[in-house]
């Protein structure tokens, strides 16, 4: 399969047994969004458009169009792990560059995006009260000028600006301590991800550097099968796995969302019907495939099932995918542990506090220029508040800000699915 001339990565480059191809282009009246070139000879069943369209029109109104939008939204993700589609051209976070300049010119992603409105709003209360006060209040300074301390109501707003400024540093600490503490969550997550492909990636190196071979160096049958069941195994555990944790992946967990995978030939049908059984379902689907990779890894390791018998091996490998189970285990503590309710929710107060008292505590000081100072004190304020509650977020389930910040869990799954084929292929002769 291509794209632009590119072939893409297995498994999703290479097309087998039972799969389905052209249907996209029948099902959203799109054009083809690939290039299928056959490698050797096949035998393919052809449907036209006509008896395509009789069998999806055969439905009631709302079911079909029910249907359309599930099957959109499924294959939408699964283009997000094929490659087809990127977020940050192919990064986990959109990246930057450290020239200034092109900093200064960036919005999309940036919390400028995500703040303007909040700081515009203040920006529009300032002039408001500047505007009452100098209609209401026998003014004796001019437009530009700070206010007359000695006025009464100037006074009195003076005397409030003081009580204002003593909760600046105690808003700037607590907010600043806040946003550390989400990115410390942030990259706690980021960093599980990184060691859940470490450890799929030690797992095919240990089997592909322990695999039997013949004597002109390349793999012997049983070997090549076992690296490629457990590598199919790996590549539906890592996907189940963060479809778990993402509310966007997770469509990939209902029947449909499997059913629409077998189609795609991103799992064969013993794995589907096995999946679809009442045990797997209790179960979970990345248990399961976690354990058809220890499964088939083991049974691999006896005599003559394709990887040496060797108990030092055979004790490394148990151990990492034991280690890989504890990390993929602790995500969903990291996510359940973010933050407690009263942390965020006092923060939350203390800085809309501070944020909404600003134009009354600036105006005594510095006028009607108080309407900038007031919109970038909210812009910075805010923002802060806004990106630590990004960092809260960082696969995108609570669509607070769904850019920039939010991993993009299609990178981690393709990059592991690379990886699954890269150290059986690295070494698949040996020089003799």
């Amino acid at each position: 399969v291509e794209i632009d001339g590119k072939k893409l990565p297995d498994p999703y480059g290479t097309m087998t047994e039972g799969t389905i191809l052209g249907e996209l282009a029948m099902l959203y009246n799109n054009p083809r969004a690939a290039t299928v070139l056959a490698k050797t000879n096949c035998k393919l069943y052809r449907v036209d458009r006509q008896s395509f369209r009789y069998f999806l029109d055969n439905q009631q109104p709302q079911e079909k169009e029910n249907l359309m939008a599930e099957l959109q939204t499924i294959d939408n993700v699964i283009d997000q792990i094929a490659g087809v589609k990127m977020r940050y051209s192919g990064d986990i976070i959109q990246q930057f560059r450290p020239n200034r300049s092109w900093l200064w010119r960036q919005w999309r992603g940036t919390v400028l995006q995500h703040s303007y409105k909040i700081s515009l709003l203040n920006m529009v209360i300032t002039a408001a009260i500047s505007l009452a006060i100098r209609r209401r209040v026998d003014c004796n300074w001019g437009l530009c000028m700070a206010p007359d301390p000695s006025h009464v109501v100037i006074n009195r707003m003076a005397t409030f600006g003081k009580g204002w400024h003593y909760t600046m540093g105690l808003t700037t600490f607590i907010l600043t301590f806040f946003l550390s503490q989400s990115y410390g969550m942030w990259r706690e997550l980021y960093n599980a991800g990184r060691k859940i492909q470490g450890r799929l990636n030690d797992v095919g190196m240990l089997l592909a550097t322990s695999a039997d071979r013949d004597e002109e160096g390349r793999y012997t049958p049983a070997a090549e099968k076992v690296q490629d069941d457990v590598a199919r195994a790996s590549r539906l555990f890592h996907t189940f796995c963060w479809a778990s944790f993402a509310k966007s992946f997770g469509v990939l967990l209902t029947p449909r969302g499997m059913s629409r995978m077998l189609s795609r030939g991103l799992m064969t049908q013993s794995e589907f019907i096995t999946l679809q059984g009442a045990d797997a379902k209790s179960a979970g689907a990345k248990h399961v495939c976690m354990e058809w990779m220890m499964h088939r890894a083991l049974k691999g390791m006896k005599k003559g099932g394709g990887i040496e018998d060797d108990e030092a091996v055979k004790h490394v490998v148990l151990e990492e995918l034991c280690a890989l189970r504890g990390t993929y285990a602790g995500i969903g503590d990291i996510l359940e542990g973010r933050m407690p309710l009263a942390y965020a929710h006092f923060v939350q107060i203390l800085v809309d506090t501070f944020l909404v008292t600003a134009p009354v505590a600036l105006y005594a000081e510095m006028g009607v220029w108080s309407v900038f100072s007031v919109g970038v004190i909210t812009l910075f304020y805010s923002g802060l508040l806004s990106l630590a509650k990004i960092f809260l977020d960082p696969l995108g389930n609570d669509n607070f800000f769904n850019d920039s910040v939010n991993c993009d869990i299609g990178v981690f799954i393709r990059e592991s699915n690379a990886g699954s084929t890269r150290w059986k292929d690295g070494i698949s002769t040996l020089p003799v």
